[in-house]
């Protein structure tokens, strides 16, 4: 393959054995800052020579799309003392990289941008074009390892180096990978960061932990010069693909409490729905139902899945689950606000009308 071709000609130059590294870094989040952060501080002790970052423009999000929301790492690039960022959202905007006196490179890292680079860009670095991922490759290739990690409950997970490929996402060969690493134990350290409401905690420890694993081990890449590439990979293949809203709602038949609760883990706030058919209105409706937190509320069975009732204090809802109980004391009836869980089943009977009852759709 030309790229691993490149790649061990390359390693055996003493002109990039010896030489300045010139870093063109690929990133947007929390979790590719710390690889920026680590590449930062071997600028400082002259193991590369010079550090510019790429990154994409600020989405539109909120309510409305009415918020502009800048990429984490842009305020990491300007806390460093870094050149200003290069802004590219397109293949012909990664190509004029080429021409830009800014992207001066010959090698190329690659940390949650979410696009391919172009071949031509990977063949300008003669093979020095790596990416650093969240999971212990091949498992769980795709955009979103540390969700599938926690939805999978997986007890170990890790970081792994490895080349960029040109036309597939994590399909390089592996440089260096770490030794798998328990997520118990990341997760009791905590984060470091700062994140958005809607990064579930969890998800954000594990951006966090991961980040910092992944600067080590890139700062061990480069001043070790070690860019070869390592025996078979002894993980099992899998995919990670993008996280959809749908994987957000329950099933209240089919799954069971330690999955929903890992759902909770690993998306945020779960959603299901109730039937309604208010006054003056002909037809059944389905509301959706946003459940903003779940914890774990016991072991017992003596409802149908999907069922819920107040406790005596009126302060917790318990759902009822094929194999046990969560329990609630927030939700959200679509079209309102999150409201305490009392309040939400006393207004039941208007919002929902005929079709007013005490459990969720099971489906």
């Amino acid at each position: 393959m030309w790229y691993l071709k490149r790649l061990y000609t390359t390693s055996r130059t003493a002109g990039f054995g010896q030489g300045a590294l010139k870093v063109l870094f690929f990133g947007s989040d929390q979790y590719s800052s710390h690889s920026l952060t680590a590449l930062h501080s071997l600028l400082k002790s002259n193991d590369i020579a010079s550090l510019q970052v790429v990154t994409r423009s600020p989405k539109a999000c909120g309510r409305y799309l009415s918020e502009i929301r800048e990429v984490p790492i842009m305020a990491v690039n300007d806390s460093l003392g870094l050149p200003p960022v290069i802004k590219c959202d397109s293949r012909q905007d990664l190509l004029g990289l080429l021409d830009n006196p800014a992207a001066d490179f010959n090698m190329l890292i690659a940390v949650s941008f979410g696009k391919l680079i172009p071949r031509q860009l990977i063949e300008a670095t003669n093979g020095l074009a790596f990416n650093i991922h969240p999971s212990l490759l091949p498992r769980y290739r795709g955009s979103s390892p540390i969700q599938y990690a926690l939805l999978n409950r997986d007890s170990e997970t890790g970081v792994t180096i490895q080349t960029l490929h040109p036309t597939k996402f994590d399909h390089g060969h592996i440089i260096k990978q770490t030794e798998p690493l328990s997520v118990q134990e990341l997760l009791s350290q905590g984060t470091v960061s700062e994140f958005e409401e809607d990064v579930p905690p969890k998800v954000a420890t594990l951006m966090d932990q991961l980040g910092l694993r992944s600067g080590q081990l890139l700062q061990q890449m480069i001043k070790q010069r070690d860019f070869e590439t390592k025996d078979t990979p002894q993980y099992e293949a899998s995919l990670a693909p993008k996280i959809t809203t749908e994987m957000k709602q329950v099933h209240w038949k089919t799954q069971g409490k330690g999955a929903i609760l890992a759902m909770n883990d690993a998306l945020g706030p779960l959603f299901t729905y109730k039937l309604a058919l208010p006054k003056r209105k002909k037809e059944v409706m389905k509301r959706r139902i946003i459940i903003p937190e779940i914890f774990d509320a016991g072991e017992e069975v003596s409802m149908n899945p999907g069922q819920f009732k107040l406790q005596d204090d009126d302060e917790t809802l318990i759902i009822q689950c094929i194999d046990g109980q969560i329990g609630t004391k927030t939700l959200q009836f679509e079209g309102f606000a999150v409201e305490p869980v009392a309040t939400f089943v006393n207004r039941l009977n208007k919002r929902c009308g005929k079709m007013n009852s005490d459990e969720f759709l099971p489906e």
